[in-house]
């Protein structure tokens, strides 16, 4: 019979904390976003990102298969950061691009 007890008050437990898990969720207000070319923690990420491959790139001859490959990384992260800009998406203030939701099931 303890056991059993045991074993219910450790249901039970799991039970509560999966409820405040879920429920606890952050919301974020859609007015906390901006859009992606107006932000500047978006910019600030951008010329974070570029200037690290940069760096990379200056440890290595122009012509080495890693420059190329540096080179072809910072020409894919320039396009995506463009892309982002011009596709008016919407970035939090950590300068990431954030999907707005409603819940509706049949958005999914």
């Amino acid at each position: 019979l303890p056991k059993e007890i045991i074993f219910v008050k450790k249901l039970l437990s799991l039970l509560i904390v999966l409820t405040f898990a879920f429920v606890s969720i952050t919301k974020v207000d859609a007015s906390e976003l901006t859009l992606c070319k107006d932000s500047p923690a978006f910019a600030k990420r951008q010329k974070t990102s570029l200037k690290k491959l940069q760096n990379r790139l200056s440890k290595y001859d122009a012509d080495s298969l890693p420059s190329l490959a540096l080179q072809k990384q910072i020409d894919q992260t320039k396009e995506r950061f463009a892309r982002y800009g011009a596709g008016n998406l919407m970035c939090g203030t950590d300068g990431l691009p954030h999907l707005i939701t409603d819940g509706e099931w049949s958005h999914a």
